[in-house]
């Protein structure tokens, strides 16, 4: 009996945002593809991620960071329509945390100097508040709130919309269970249902890996050569209680002090993300330690807060780029090499970008049976759970920085 084989023009590897968004791109230009999730969607970076459509500003204030705010300015219109449901692919459906950000300075001569620089060459620049308008979290005198057009969505739900849309070619696998040959110019995948062990071949004109940090490895699979992935390890806080609902930025001379944005659990409890410098500080830090820098810095960005009952947890992620050398990446990264393209969106909001861009790569020739694709058995991955629903202990300032 001859191995169940099916027929693709595109294999991708990785099912978090970058490898959703290529997939459904593909489909809709009449590539027929397929994607591969070793874990649940989403795990790692993307489930990690803030949610923030970002529009440039925070690349802006930072040293160095013109050239990406560029790149990455009309990303926030482009959103937009998608999230109203204008534009393709029609993400309406897609939960948003908020439909903007605020941005905040504190008292510094050198905060005050960022903030001005970081309003020049955006398309979404901040809107300066009045005290009036302002909200009530951010009432402190002599701070400066500016508000701006950049919607935060749930990436959880953002993955679950894609899961639903695209179920049909969404193949979980095997850890380590993938063998990957070259045949007659196409590439063929091997595969073994982890559930039940029955091999499956796919056969592919292009492949393209996602994967994020995963990406090294699977180059090694295909034979490729060179170091194509650099990390930037984080170690981001979580603040869970009777909080106000709060999504921006704060503003410190060249930095991003704080970044903050808010979900709410399985309880109803609002949870805060933060991260921003602090996360990027906090690498080198016991979790306890940074509860307490977090603590303080908290209080420093919003003085009229009151989080003594508030608890805390921390979480290590990593990102996954474009190997530059320790530099930080400006734009998408797609190295095409032999049939198989190593990708990097760099920022979340970069998805759309490079999934158009990475199907202007693909070739034309199609071999595909799509009947055999759609009616396929097989065992589909989970979206990934966000940290703050894990059973991980939470403790407050009050105990562990007495």
């Amino acid at each position: 009996m001859s191995q169940p084989t099916i027929h693709v023009d595109c294999l991708i590897f990785g099912g978090g945002v970058a490898g959703l968004f290529t997939l459904n791109q593909c489909l809709e230009q009449g590539v027929e593809a397929v994607l591969l999730e070793s874990n649940a969607l989403g795990h790692g970076q993307t489930i990690d991620s803030q949610g923030i459509i970002h529009g440039g500003l925070k690349y802006e204030i930072t040293h160095g960071g013109h050239d990406s705010a560029v790149a990455i300015r009309e990303m926030p219109h482009l959103w937009r329509r998608a999230l109203a449901g204008e534009s393709s692919p029609d993400l309406s459906h897609v939960q948003l945390r908020s439909d903007n950000c605020y941005v905040w300075k504190t008292k510094s001569l050198a905060s005050r100097l960022g903030f001005i620089g970081a309003k020049m060459a955006l398309r979404v620049k901040p809107e300066v508040l009045d005290a009036d308008e302002r909200p009530e979290w951010l009432t402190s005198d002599g701070i400066t709130v500016a508000r701006l057009a950049e919607q935060v969505i749930e990436p959880r739900n953002l993955l679950e919309v894609f899961s639903k849309k695209l179920e049909d070619r969404l193949l979980l696998t095997a850890s380590g269970g993938v063998e990957v040959n070259k045949v007659d110019g196409q590439w063929r995948i091997s595969l073994l249902n982890p559930q039940t062990g029955e091999p499956l071949d796919i056969i592919a004109n292009d492949v393209v890996l996602t994967a994020g940090s995963g990406n090294e490895s699977l180059r090694e699979q295909f034979g490729l050569q060179g170091k194509s992935t650099q990390t930037r390890p984080l170690h981001m806080v979580l603040v869970r209680g009777d909080l106000p609902v709060v999504n921006g930025h704060c503003i410190d001379g060249a930095k991003t002090r704080v970044t903050i944005t808010t979900t709410t659990d399985y309880a109803g409890r609002k949870v805060w993300q933060v991260g921003g410098q602090l996360a990027e500080d906090g690498v080198n830090m016991e979790p306890s330690q940074l509860i307490c820098h977090a603590s303080k810095e908290l209080h420093a960005v919003i003085p009229n807060l009151d989080l003594s009952q508030a608890e805390f947890l921390t979480y290590r992620s990593t990102r996954a780029e474009q190997f530059a050398k320790g530099k930080r990446p400006q734009d998408i990264s797609i190295e095409s090499e032999d049939g198989v393209h190593t990708c990097f969106p760099t920022k979340l909001a970069f998805a759309p970008r490079l999934a158009e861009a990475v199907v202007h790569r693909l070739s034309t020739t199609s071999t595909s049976q799509p009947s055999t694709i759609t009616g396929l058995s097989w065992p589909k991955p989970m979206v990934a759970l966000p940290v703050w629903e894990s059973d991980a202990i939470w403790n407050t300032p009050e105990v562990l920085c007495s």
